[in-house]
C-alpha cells in the first residue's frame, strides 16, 4: 500500500490542501470538486488509473465524536450496500495529517436539484425512471438494515439525461441502522421537505420514512416542487405536522389519476397508510410505467386510412319514420325514380280510362 506523499502545513478548513498529495492506496489527488458542511470533496486517480472521489473530513471535525463516528460509519454503509445505483467504496483510511478519508467511485451527471431547478417539471416518463431507480438503492439498503433518513433531489446524482437517466444515491452520512441507534431519539435529522411528520416530531425512524421521501421528490418531479414549502425550515415543519399536501393534479392537471394515487399513498401522513416496502412502491411505479409506455405506443400509431371520397351523387341521408331509418339516395339517383313511379302511374290512369270506355 502506498504511503502519502509529503506535504506543507495544513492550512484551514475552508482551503483544499491535498491537491498534489497521494493518499494510502495510490489515490492522486488531481482537483478539489466541492466543500461541503462536513468536509471536503476532490477528485482523484486510483494506482490503475480509475477516477475516484476522495471526501475528507474537516480537521476542526474531527474532535467531535458523533460527527467523526458519522463520517466513519457512512464508509462501512457504503461497503455494505452492494447496488448498481449507490457508488461503490473503494478505500478508506486517514490523510497523514490523521484526517478521515473515504474513496468512492468518482459519478459523473449532475444533482437531481440542478435538473429541476431547469426543468421545473419533469416528463412523466423519465420521473418514473429516476424513482424508480431511487427505490432499488434504497431497497438494498433496507435489506442491509440501513434507513438514509435523508433522501432529497440534492442526494441524488443522474447521468444520461434526459434520453437514458442513470442513478446514484448519495450521503448516506445520517443514515441508521436497524441494530445501532447513534443518534437519540428527540433529535431532528433530515431535509424538512422531504421528511415525514414522525421524523419531523424526532421520533424512531422506519424504511417507511424513505418510502415517504421518495414519494416528495417525486411529487417534486411531476409538479415542480415538495408537498410542503416556506421560507423557512421551522414554517416547514409546521405545515407538514398540522397540514395536507396539495393534490398533485390541482397543481399539475397533467399528472394522471394513477401517478397521483401512488404518490398520495407513498407521502402518506401515517407510516401505516403508505406502501409497506419498498419493493411495493417499486411494483407500483413499474406499472405506472407500462401504462405510460402503452399510452406511447399507441399515440405513435399511424392513422387509420382515410374513407374513399363519396360521390355526391349518391351520398346517404337518414330520415327517421316511427323509430325505424329509412335512406335514399341525393343527387341524381331519387328524381330518375320520381319519374319512373309517374310514368307508371299516369300508363294505369290511361289503362283505367281505356277499360272504362270500352265497356261502357
Amino acid at each position: 500500500m502506498a504511503t502519502s506523499t509529503p506535504m506543507s502545513t495544513p492550512v484551514d478548513d475552508g482551503s483544499p490542501d491535498l491537491i498534489g498529495a497521494t493518499l494510502p492506496g495510490g489515490f492522486l489527488i488531481r482537483r478539489h470538486v466541492a466543500e461541503g458542511s462536513m468536509g471536503h470533496v476532490y477528485e482523484a486517480r486510483g494506482p490503475d488509473g480509475q477516477r475516484a472521489a476522495v471526501k475528507v473530513l474537516h480537521r476542526s471535525l474531527m474532535k467531535k465524536p458523533d460527527v467523526a463516528f458519522r463520517f466513519r460509519h457512512e464508509a462501512e454503509l457504503l461497503d455494505a450496500v452492494k447496488s448498481p445505483f449507490v457508488p461503490k467504496l473503494l478505500a478508506r483510511g486517514r490523510d497523514e495529517h490523521g484526517r478521515p478519508f473515504q474513496v468512492i467511485e468518482f459519478v459523473d451527471g449532475e444533482e437531481l436539484n440542478s435538473i429541476l431547478g431547469e426543468r421545473v417539471v419533469l416528463p412523466y416518463r423519465e420521473a418514473i425512471a429516476i424513482a424508480i431507480q431511487m427505490c432499488r438503492a434504497l431497497a438494498v439498503a433496507h435489506a442491509a438494515g440501513i434507513v438514509h433518513r435523508d433522501m432529497k433531489p440534492e442526494n441524488v446524482i443522474v447521468d444520461g439525461y434526459p434520453d437514458d437517466p442513470k442513478v446514484k444515491v448519495l450521503d448516506f452520512s445520517v443514515s441508521k441502522e436497524a441494530d445501532l441507534a447513534f443518534t437519540q431519539t428527540g433529535v431532528i435529522l433530515g431535509t424538512p421537505s422531504y421528511m415525514p411528520p414522525e421524523q419531523a416530531r424526532g421520533d424512531d425512524v422506519t424504511p417507511l420514512v424513505d418510502v415517504y421521501a421518495v414519494g416528495a421528490i417525486l411529487y417534486d418531479m411531476l409538479v415542480g416542487r415538495p408537498p410542503f414549502e416556506a421560507d423557512e425550515p421551522g414554517k416547514v415543519l409546521a405545515n407538514l405536522l398540522t397540514r395536507e399536501p396539495p393534490r398533485p393534479r390541482d397543481l399539475n392537471p397533467n399528472v394522471s389519476r394513477a401517478a397521483e394515487a401512488v404518490v398520495m399513498r407513498a407521502i402518506a401522513r401515517k407510516p401505516e397508510d403508505r406502501y409497506p416496502s419498498m419493493a411495493a412502491l417499486i411494483d407500483a411505479l413499474e406499472k405506472l410505467s407500462e401504462e405510460t409506455a402503452r399510452q406511447s405506443l399507441v399515440s405513435t400509431l399511424p392513422p387509420p386510412p382515410s374513407p374513399p371520397p363519396v360521390d355526391e351523387g349518391t351520398k346517404s341521408f337518414a330520415s327517421v319514420d316511427g323509430g325505424q331509418a329509412k335512406s335514399f339516395s341525393s343527387g341524381g339517383t331519387w328524381w330518375r325514380t320520381a319519374v319512373i313511379l309517374f310514368v307508371l302511374v299516369a300508363l294505369g290512369v290511361v289503362a283505367a280510362l281505356a277499360s272504362t270506355r270500352f265497356l261502357g
